[in-house]
């Protein structure tokens, strides 16, 4: 066998072995925790259709245009939103940094000069008593025997994920708050146009009792009572306007807008229900929540910071290589005795290190348990999340319904109770009475309707963004 052909079998050999080593990973790979988790197949307290076969954008049933506007505005320009994107862009180019680190790097180096420098300098490497051409393009490459490299970048990729599902948490939480919001501002015009009627109907009534008190038909008393009732129908009515400023420019805010007023869709009691819940909503569903993905993704990262700690207790293996020319006379400089072709192979290893490389172990072992509890608590805030979201929607409606017959009792109760005033058979503070029941039980009815809206909104968001319907 001629020496050029066992030159030919090593680099062969010497590849071959370099590819079958770089294949091991010393951390090992990943296995997502939701194999070892164990949840509630359905959530009990759900009542509904079962019907689950289409899946629409969710918020287009309530058929409020308004609110699908502020909605798309709020996704579009919220800063928020916008700062998400931008930490995403730079998770992504860090994760291409850290995969670079895979292959060779390719540089170069020039060198002009010259100089002069005595017999006794030059023994001593003081100078070049010549001029110095040198030109060169560098070869750098850490073969990635254990894993480091390959480790380090799924723990990029994993935290570029991370970002990613923290922007759709941000997004599934900006639909909800904008929503939220936007039902709370109808209930307040609800509020508010509940306690204008009242006032108009109240001063009314004062005028009618004062006209009878200064013919001397009734006391003192019950004119004082009248006015005591439209001052308080009166002072709601500053109360819910400055509400619904506070409210309107929350909503701008999200929106990425200035201060200023609103437009109106539906009005409150003319809004949708929303879609009706599933029968048996699968706990499955929990894994569209971008939290508990990111918490997931965060976890992941970590793991595979363990394998990088673990490749740095092996030794390390690298080629440099460079290519050029280099004479000390620019005549020579790019002949065949200027050509300068240098490779070299590099071994680096630790030998005693006082177990510092095992306690970097540590650490990151350490810190992979503190993410696994993290996501844990992640998952278990979910079923909390969606649970009571369902109980919320359940006792809503059933409120609902008792708060509806309780408005509708209390206003007939206020007409008898005004008819038999009228005809001497009742005292004015029975009517009194009556009335602030009345008032009562309209601004209870507005408000549950509102909260009903809301807790079909909070279970769209503890579910990541709906269910199909």
């Amino acid at each position: 066998m001629t020496n050029h052909m066992r030159k030919q079998y090593c680099y062969i050999f010497f590849i071959a072995l370099v590819w079958g080593v770089s294949g091991c990973m010393v951390g090992g790979k990943f296995t997502s925790p939701a194999a070892n988790q164990s949840a509630p197949e359905k959530f009990p307290q759900v009542a509904g259709t079962s019907d689950s076969s289409t899946l629409v954008k969710w918020f287009e049933l309530y058929g409020d245009t308004v609110l699908q506007r502020y909605i798309r505005t709020a996704l579009d320009s919220n800063r928020n939103l916008l700062r998400a994107a931008q930490r995403i862009e730079q998770s992504r180019e860090i994760a291409g940094i850290v995969k670079a680190n895979l292959y060779p790097s390719f540089g170069y180096s020039a060198q002009v000069g010259g100089g002069s420098a005595g017999t006794e300098a030059q023994k001593v490497a003081g100078g070049l008593d010549n001029g110095v051409f040198k030109t060169f393009g560098t070869l750098n490459w850490e073969i990635d025997l254990w894993g480091k490299l390959r480790s380090a970048n799924l723990s990029a990729y994993n935290d570029f994920l991370g970002d990613i599902e923290n922007k759709n948490g941000l997004m599934v939480s900006m639909v909800a708050e904008v929503a939220n919001q936007y039902f709370l501002m109808l209930d307040l015009d609800n509020r508010l146009a509940i306690a204008k009627r009242t006032l108009e109907t109240r001063r009314e009534s004062t005028r009618i009792i004062t006209a009878r008190f200064e013919k001397g038909y009734t006391n003192e008393i019950d004119k004082l009572q009248a006015e005591q009732q439209e001052a308080i129908a009166a002072a709601a009515v500053p109360t819910f306007e400055r509400q619904i400023i506070i409210v309107q420019n929350a909503i701008r805010t999200l929106m990425g807008l200035p201060p200023g007023t609103l437009e109106r869709g539906t009005p409150l009691y003319a809004q949708k229900q929303g879609p009706a819940i599933p029968e048996g909503l699968p706990s499955q569903l929990l894994t569209r929540r971008p939290d508990i993905r990111q918490a997931e993704k965060r976890l992941e990262a970590q793991f595979y910071n363990i394998g990088v700690a673990k490749a740095l207790r092996y030794p390390s293996f690298s080629l440099t290589g460079v290519l050029g020319f280099a004479s000390p006379g620019l005549s020579s400089f790019i002949s065949g005795s200027g050509l300068v072709a240098n490779g070299f192979g590099n071994l680096v290893g630790p030998i005693f290190e006082f177990q510092r490389n095992k306690r970097r172990i540590r650490v990151e072992e350490f810190r992979t348990k503190e993410l696994a509890y993290a996501w844990e608590q992640t998952v278990l805030s979910a079923y909390g999340d969606v649970d009571n979201a369902l109980a919320e929607y359940r006792t809503y409606t059933q409120e609902l319904e008792i708060r509806s017959a309780q408005t509708i009792a209390a206003r007939k109760a206020l007409q008898l109770t005004r008819a038999r005033y009228d005809f001497g058979y009742s005292s004015y503070y029975e009517v009194l009475i009556q009335e602030n029941y009345l008032f009562d039980a309209e601004l209870a009815e507005s408000l549950t309707v509102q909260r009903k809206l809301n807790a079909l909104v909070q279970l769209y968001k503890a579910l990541g963004g709906g269910w199909e319907l």
